[in-house]
């Protein structure tokens, strides 16, 4: 086909070969103030998404306490994510500009933010995966297996296969003429371009190869996770209640003191305070470990599995953009459950925050070397 030959049902995109846009036969899905709602929910997730992965970052860094085999892949999660937020503003310009069209002369900004966001969408689920796994080795293995399975060269590999896994799956079928990106005229929105003819198979090349297998992977190593650490509690209570029996019938007697007219039993050692204090920590910390893994699979569940779900039924248009939004919501919350409830990685935040950069723990040569550096100018 002429890249430069247009007719009056269809234009061509003079820098995409081979790419056809149908314009007409074609309405929008949404009402224009709809639009503006949904464009103003992709601000708002493009600025905290930018906002609080750029924080987690920075705090990995910045503390060289943070530099762990897991955290590798929580700075991989959090540089999808935050690719996640740049690449959003572009489908906010194409929701809130009036009209049925792009309201640029080139749509290259589009087509890119579009490549961009379902790659780094794809990369996130699966460091995901890989942050349960590696949880999962640690929990159960030996700690001579994690070490070798979790090597510095080990590490970068896992990570490159991540994004190279991701990139294939959102780049080779458009190579090969399954499905391109671009600006959907239904959704008004930088995506998957609707109107090629193979754009619902791109679809499900998209679901089946980026979906399942993270979802498999993050559900059964939870899973492990909670039954492996409800059997170590529950052996460390039954530990504590052996201690405190022993303790009742080993001839520890209570010693009778009179305190004024009413008379008192005072044991002389603290065994049976020792063993309930225990008792209490551990369960607040099988309470808070429990907690955790339930939000972390609620969240994966909640913001990705109902627009995974809408492609598969027909006439989903509708649906798609908010059921794309709340799937996007995930780029946020990540850091929050990832990062931010993670002991260490509150203290640098807040610090960070709070720029006390000074008093972070295990300083990194590169905060030392800005925190010299800004000395010396005052």
């Amino acid at each position: 086909m002429d890249i430069n030959e247009t007719t009056s049902n269809s234009t061509t995109v003079s820098w995409l070969p081979n790419t056809t846009m149908t314009t007409t036969s074609i309405s929008a899905v949404h009402s224009y103030p709809v639009r503006v709602v949904l464009g103003v929910c992709f601000i708002l997730i493009s600025v905290t998404s930018i906002t609080g992965n750029s924080m987690v970052i920075l705090a990995v860094i910045f503390s060289k306490k943070l530099r762990t085999s897991t955290n590798v892949f929580v700075v991989s999660l959090s540089s999808a994510d935050l690719m996640t937020g740049l690449a959003m503003p572009m489908s906010a310009v194409a929701l809130i500009s009036p009209g049925n069209s792009w309201p640029w002369s080139t749509e290259a900004p589009c087509y890119n933010a579009g490549l961009l966001l379902y790659t780094s969408a794809c990369a996130s689920l699966y460091n995901l995966a890989s942050i349960a796994l590696n949880r999962l080795i640690l929990i159960k293995s030996p700690m001579k297996w994690y070490r070798i399975l979790y090597t510095k060269c080990n590490l970068v590999i896992n990570v490159v296969i991540i994004w190279i896994v991701a990139f294939a799956i959102l780049i080779v079928p458009p190579l090969c003429g399954i499905g391109d990106y671009g600006y959907g005229k239904k959704q008004h929105t930088c995506s998957n371009l609707e109107t090629h003819p193979k754009a619902k198979m791109f679809e499900r090349i998209q679901l089946f190869a980026g979906y399942p297998l993270p979802l498999i992977i993050i559900i059964t190593s939870y899973v492990m996770i909670f039954y492996h650490v409800r059997r170590h509690f529950k052996k460390q209570m039954d530990a504590a209640t052996d201690t405190k029996h022993e303790s009742l019938g080993s001839g520890d007697n209570p010693t009778f003191q009179r305190s004024g007219d009413n008379p008192t039993f005072q044991r002389s050692d603290s065994t049976v305070v020792i063993c309930a204090e225990r008792r209490d920590r551990l369960n607040r910390q099988q309470l808070e470990i429990t907690k955790n893994l339930f939000i972390t699979v609620c969240a994966f569940f909640i913001c990705i599995t109902p627009y995974a779900v809408a492609l598969y039924f027909p006439n989903n248009e509708s649906f798609l953009v908010i059921g794309g939004v709340v799937f996007l919501s995930n780029s946020f919350l990540n850091p929050i459950i990832y990062a931010a409830k993670h002991p260490q990685f509150k203290r640098v935040l807040r610090l960070i925050l709070r720029c006390k950069y000074s008093e972070i723990e295990e300083p990194s040569d590169t905060i030392k070397y800005l925190t010299a550096k800004c000395c010396c100018k005052s």
